[in-house]
This record gives structure tokens, C-alpha cells and sequence, in this order.
């Protein structure tokens, strides 16, 4: 019913019943104004120029997790709200189960020991039913030819080879009906065999047996398995003849629950996430490959290290944080580990270390200014001086020009059994050497002769004499002889024989600096 009424319609013969009238509607357009807003204003927020609704709504979860809107345009963010609905009023529809196993997938245990000469065990299932039959805790193979065979309709297992009245059977079924996750692969190993295909993915637990026996997984032990190959490797290759049996039993349908997750047992309302320890998550469970960018990250971050003691095996660029003495930060480089706050390192000083240097204190064990001790030092300008030092050239050898003229002493002797005759006779060859001959000593085991120093064959210098008894003589001049670019003789040349024998010549000689 409209609330904006006529009082005089068509009597407007008086001004009291105009006034009247337009009184009334103006009062009618100020009760419709909002926040000092005409309607005009007011409709001009929520509609467009066609009358079109346009807004502006907003919603939002505040703080205590209500849920408000508001409408219009407003100069902040806090004007303007109205609450829709209260946080405890959140929730979705119950969760429902969408399924269960109601009893054990593994069941229905039978242990017998059947009557020597027995071929049958009576055990009733379905034909839906998986077996597993042990005997003496060996699983045995199902088929013709193998180790049995069974049926749902006798309720009975045939035995393959009798049973001797001592063993003992064992008896399961499985639900493989209820199941999605059931397989078994029996595999009669023709040639020698260490890789079997088995699909399975990595949630799956797998049984292994060989010969019946079962096996254990890890590589110490007998196999290992891998999932994204869909294969199980023995560590050691099985052999012909053997059996291998591989079996995987899992309840792997999904189980569904319907509904938002927002009851504050399970949501923090504030922030609307679910809370961390309704989440089952084991320590340590989150691989680091598994966070994206965590392994390059932390590939590529130095180790940081805060202890009294130095780090054991420190790599390139690791952190130390040495509280031994206070806190001082040092990075392990070239092999060492060097402070970076070298001013906590540094002594004190004042003018009297003034031309001083930094150096390592006697023990070790920190810096300490002090005068620069030379004494042991070589000056450059002693280098090839007298009295000074060697300089070295570019290969790091010593120059000719620096090495003394004469580099040792040597002798060239010649001894001779029987009696002596005339003539020139060898001492030695040199080559690639500079020699001074420097000396020479004669003697005779009998009789006399002279002896004269030849080079090349041609004598030089005076003749000595040679008798039993020892004749040594220094040259006044040296022979020089250069052996560098062609080798030369040594000889020497004996004459005037007189009942001589046994001659014994020694020329001594000085090795020079080539």
C-alpha cells in the first residue's frame, strides 16, 4: 500500500489545501533520503543509466569469520557492512562414507596337517576367493602340474603329490572380490633370471617369495624393487629351475567424504585454512625435492656453523661463527678460514708503531704491530756483486758470467805393463769441454824415458823425465784446451827408452766454465 497519499484530490480551489498537498510530499521525498543522499542519488549508486541493476556489492570474512556484504561505494574500508552470516553457521553438508571393509582382506585361517596319503583338504570359499596355501611356511603355486589345484564348488584343494601325514598346511583366502589391489605373478625361471616385471606403483607393498620362501627387500639383502619401471631385480641373479612368486595385497579404492571442511575443529576461522595438525604429515616426511626450488637453494647457500670449535670438512664459502673469544664471523677460503670482521682482529696501535707492520704474534694466535726485521733480507743491488749474490735468469739458472772459472778438477792417466816403447801414446778424448791442463807426474817401473804433453798428437811444452823414481810437476802455463765445438786429444809422447818399463803418466786437469 503506498504510503504517499492525495489529501485534497481535485479540491485545490484554496492555497491551504495546496500547501497541504505539497507539505506532504516533501515530506514523503525527506523520510526517502539515506546519509544525506536524495532518491535520485541513492538509485543512482545501484543502477545505471537504463535502470539496470549495477551494483557495486562486496562480501567478506571478517575477523571473528562471519560473512558480510555491503552495497554501494564507500571511502573506506570499514562503512557499510551488513552481516549475512555467522561463522559457527558455516559448514557443508554431513560427510558421508562411501564405503568400507567389513572384515579382514586376509582371512579365514585354516592350519592341517591332512592323513598320510591324502590328495584333498576340505576348505570351503567362493569362487571370487583367492588362496594362498603354505606348507611348512612355503607358499605354494596354484595349477595343473604345479602344486595344487582348488575348487568353490567341492569346497575341496586337490594336493598334486600326497601328503605324508607329517606336514603342515596352511590355508587363507582373500576378498580379491572387495579388493582393487590384489595381483600375483608366479614365474618358473627358464634361464638365469635377476629382473622380473611386476606393475605396481609406490605406495604398493609387495611379497616376494623364491621357492615359496619369503624373501627380503633391500639392497643387502635379496631384491629391490621400482615402481616407475614396474620391476622387481634380485640382487643375485635366480638360477634355472627355481620359482619365483610376487604378490601385492591392498585395499586401494577410493574413499570419498563429501562436504566442506569447515567446522573449527579442522579450519582456523580466522585465516580459513586447514589446521596443520589435523594433517598427517610425519616428521620429516616432505622430501626437499618435493618443495619447489629447496634443493638449488639450498645447493647454492653456505653452511653456517656456530660453535667455540673449528667446523670439521668445511666447504668452499661456509660460515663460521667463532665464540671462542666473543663472536667473530670467518669465511672458509683457500683452504683457511679468514675472519670478515677484521677490525675485532686488529691491536691497538699509537705513534710509536708508526713504519711498523702487521704481522702474526710468535704463538699463533693472533696479530700484533711490529718493526720490519731486513736483517735477513737480500738486497736487490747485491745480485751479481761482489760479495753479494747470485742473480738467475730467466729459466732460474745461474748465468754463465756468475759461475767461478774453473768448476772442478779431474786427471787423465795412463799405465802401461811390460816394457815401454817410443811413440805418442792416449790419455783421453774431450768434448763439448774447455780444459786447462794444469800438471803432470811420470815414473817408470824400470829404467828411464822422457815424456812430453801432446795435444792432438803434436807436443807441447818441455820433456820430462820419467825413472822409478816419481817425477810430479806443476805447469807454470797452463794448456788450454777447447774440446766445445770439436773434440781434441789428450796425449803424450814418449821418447829416449833406456831399458824402460811399466810407465805410469798422470796428467792432472781443471774443468773450466763453458
Amino acid at each position: 500500500m503506498a504510503r504517499l497519499r492525495q489529501l485534497y484530490p481535485n479540491n485545490y480551489r484554496s492555497s491551504g489545501n495546496i500547501s497541504a498537498e505539497v507539505e506532504s510530499l516533501v515530506r514523503y521525498l525527506n523520510a526517502a533520503e539515506l546519509g544525506n543522499k536524495t532518491v535520485a542519488e541513492l538509485l543512482a549508486q545501484i543502477f545505471n543509466d537504463e535502470g539496470v541493476f549495477d551494483g557495486p556489492i562486496e562480501f567478506e570474512k571478517d575477523q571473528a569469520g562471519d560473512i558480510r556484504y555491503r552495497i554501494g561505494t564507500y571511502t573506506n574500508t570499514t562503512e557499510g557492512w551488513v552481516s549475512l552470516i555467522a561463522a559457527s553457521e558455516l559448514r557443508g553438508e554431513p560427510g558421508v562414507t562411501a564405503g568400507e571393509i567389513g572384515a579382514p582382506i586376509i582371512h579365514s585361517r585354516l592350519d592341517i596337517v591332512p592323513t598320510n596319503g591324502a590328495t584333498t583338504i576340505a576348505y570351503a570359499h567362493d569362487a571370487s576367493d583367492e588362496l594362498l596355501i603354505h606348507k611348512d611356511g612355503i607358499l605354494l603355486r596354484e595349477g595343473v602340474g604345479k602344486d595344487y589345484t582348488h575348487s568353490s564348488l567341492t569346497g575341496l584343494v586337490t594336493l598334486t603329490v600326497a601328503a605324508n601325514g607329517v606336514a603342515n598346511f596352511t590355508l587363507h583366502k582373500i576378498r580379491a572380490s572387495l579388493i582393487s589391489g590384489y595381483n600375483r605373478v608366479d614365474t618358473d625361471v627358464g634361464s638365469s633370471q635377476a629382473v622380473f616385471p611386476f606393475a605396481h606403483d609406490d605406495t604398493a607393498s609387495l611379497q616376494v617369495y623364491k621357492n615359496g620362501i619369503l624373501q627380503r627387500k633391500g639392497g643387502a639383502y635379496d631384491y629391490v624393487h621400482d615402481p616407475v619401471s614396474g620391476t622387481v631385480t634380485f640382487n643375485l641373479a635366480v638360477a634355472p629351475g627355481n620359482v619365483v612368486s610376487i604378490f601385492t595385497v591392498e585395499n586401494t579404492a577410493a574413499q570419498v567424504v563429501t562436504g566442506l571442511m569447515m567446522e573449527e575443529n579442522y579450519v582456523d576461522l580466522t585465516t580459513g585454512l586447514i589446521k596443520l595438525a589435523k594433517i598427517a604429515i610425519a616428521d620429516g616426511a616432505i622430501a626437499q625435492a618435493k618443495v619447489n626450488g629447496l634443493v638449488t637453494a639450498l645447493a647454492s647457500k653456505a653452511k653456517l656453523t656456530v660453535s667455540a670449535t673449528t667446523p670439521l670438512a668445511p666447504a668452499q664459502g661456509d660460515l663460521w661463527l667463532d665464540t671462542s673469544a666473543g663472536s667473530e664471523l670467518k669465511i672458509f677460503t683457500a683452504a683457511v678460514w679468514v675472519s670478515l670482521q677484521p677490525d675485532t682482529a686488529l691491536p691497538s696501535f699509537n705513534s710509536a708503531n708508526a713504519s711498523h707492520i702487521l704481522k702474526v704474534n710468535g704463538t699463533g694466535t693472533g696479530l700484533m704491530f711490529a718493526a720490519q726485521d731486513l736483517s735477513a733480507a737480500v738486497l736487490t743491488s747485491t745480485k751479481g756483486a761482489a760479495n753479494g749474490v747470485a742473480s738467475l735468469d730467466s729459466t732460474g739458472k745461474m748465468p754463465v758470467g756468475q759461475l767461478p772459472a774453473v768448476l772442478s778438477s779431474t786427471s787423465y792417466a795412463l799405465l802401461e805393463s811390460g816394457a815401454t816403447t817410443n811413440g805418442t801414446k792416449r790419455l783421453s778424448r774431450i768434448f763439448k769441454q774447455k780444459v786447462d791442463l794444469t800438471g803432470i807426474a811420470v815414473r817408470t817401473g824400470a829404467g828411464t824415458c822422457s815424456v812430453q804433453i801432446a795435444v792432438n798428437g803434436v807436443g807441447t811444452g818441455a820433456l820430462y823425465t820419467a825413472s822409478t823414481t816419481p817425477n810430479e810437476i806443476t805447469l807454470g802455463t797452463p794448456i788450454s784446451l777447447n774440446g766445445t765445438s770439436a773434440s781434441v786429444t789428450i796425449d803424450v809422447i814418449v821418447s829416449a827408452v833406456s831399458s824402460c818399463s811399466a810407465l805410469d803418466v798422470c796428467v792432472s786437469a781443471s774443468l773450466l766454465t763453458a
